[in-house]
């Protein structure tokens, strides 16, 4: 190899080796002003939170309610807020059901929330909501007429729910159901609004709601002034005990037995 071509080489890795230089320099500058950038950005003093909104029904909720709930949370850096922590905060408020929260440029939070619907109370002091969750609040102007409902501990949903198709069975009967049970041994208990209890069992219970609401319909309506309880824990009937431990009347197609607490009847069909 002759000496200008060895020349000619050098010269090409010298420059190889230069380009490398400055790819390598420019990527760490471009570096080095990504990390002051991103840290400029990132400091607590810069882009500070400028508005807090909310959105709501705010029937029940207030705006002073919500700013209080998210004042320790909202303060700093826009790009540094804890999203989560916002929302867990309002929705730690006893009226709010759900709530999200979001960023929204230049530097505001947007919080927008959904209020508790109750469906029901629970026990003496509580309420049930739309999703059957145990919600405690107060105010002057909570829902009248609302039914009843009870059960063990984190038994809500499932309670609200068989209220629900169970209430639904009576309705098409004309019967309201005002009270619903459901006991530590799993035996429904129903409170209806003309007074009568219906006790019932956990083994299909819409079945034989259903079943007692045609009989009911056909044969006891007329009697419902003198009917005190109707126990649905048979296989193929019910008993009914009435008021003042008698029969006031026959039902056709049922058969009557007597007991301590008064006459019974005992359906068959």
């Amino acid at each position: 190899m002759s000496s200008a071509e060895i020349r000619g080489d050098k010269a090409e890795e010298g420059m190889g080796l230069f380009k490398a230089a400055v790819l390598l320099f420019s990527l760490l500058f471009i570096l080095l002003v990504f990390a002051f950038g991103a840290d400029w950005l990132l400091r607590t003093d810069n882009f500070p939170v400028r508005h807090v909104r909310f959105e709501g029904e705010f029937r029940h909720v207030t705006q002073a309610e919500l700013e209080k709930a998210v004042m320790n949370t909202v303060h700093g850096n826009f790009f540094l807020i804890d999203l989560d922590a916002v929302k867990a905060r309002v929705e730690s408020l006893p009226w709010v059901y759900k709530a999200s929260v979001r960023r929204e440029w230049p530097q505001d939070v947007y919080v927008r929330f959904t209020e508790q619907q109750l469906a029901a109370r629970w026990d003496d002091a509580a309420f049930l909501n739309q999703a059957g969750d145990v919600v405690r609040v107060g105010g002057a102007d909570l829902p009248a007429g609302l039914p009843r409902l009870d059960g063990p501990d984190d038994t809500g949903p499932q309670v609200l729910e068989h209220y629900k198709s169970l209430g639904g069975i009576l309705a098409a009967a004309g019967l309201t159901l005002e009270r619903l049970t459901l006991t530590a041994r799993r035996t429904w208990q129903l409170g209806l609004s003309n007074g009568i209890t219906i006790v019932i069992d956990q083994e299909q219970p819409e079945d034989k709601l259903e079943r007692f609401a045609r009989v009911y319909a056909s044969s006891l309506a007329p009697m419902v002034s003198n009917i005190k309880q109707v126990d649905l824990r048979y296989t193929n009937g019910f008993a009914v005990q009435w008021l003042g431990g008698h029969a006031t009347a026959a039902v056709r197609g049922v058969r009557e037995r007597a007991g301590n607490a008064g006459a019974g009847t005992v359906n068959k069909g």
